[in-house]
């Protein structure tokens, strides 16, 4: 894994040594660990059990988790993926619905229920034995 800090040389330098040792067959591991990471992002949505929502809260939206219910937020994780990387999340204009998940917004209500950061950081040993093929 690569961590990203405020050493923008370091981290570059570091980038290019990890383009150096990819080697054959690691593209097609970086898209099985994305693919298992957006599942682990899944589970993570399943397992919520928030607070009940009021009555006429869910008289409006329909549903006591219309963005579960619906399939809504399901269907916003993705993977993209190019030479040497794989991003996994939610993007484009529903990626705003997933970040008021992700780290609450208190003037909405809405408390924090990270699946992106808690799937990531949970499965980092299997998705490096992913990458890694180890």
């Amino acid at each position: 894994m690569l961590r990203v800090s405020a050493d923008t040389a370091g981290t570059l330098k570091a980038l290019d040594k990890l383009k150096e040792n990819l080697g054959k067959g690691t593209q097609d591991r970086l898209e099985q660990a994305g693919v298992y990471l957006e599942g682990k992002m899944v589970e993570k949505i399943d397992s919520w059990l928030g607070p009940a929502l009021k009555a006429r809260t869910i008289a409006r939206k329909g549903s006591s988790q219309p963005l579960i219910d619906t399939g809504e937020l399901y269907d916003q994780i993705d993977h993209k993926s190019g030479p040497g990387y794989v991003e996994v999340g939610v993007f484009g204009s529903r990626a705003l619905i997933s970040l008021h998940h992700e780290f609450g917004a208190p003037k909405a209500n809405v408390p924090e229920r990270s699946f992106m950061r808690s799937a990531s950081r949970e499965n980092r040993k299997r998705i490096k034995k992913i990458v890694t093929g180890k």
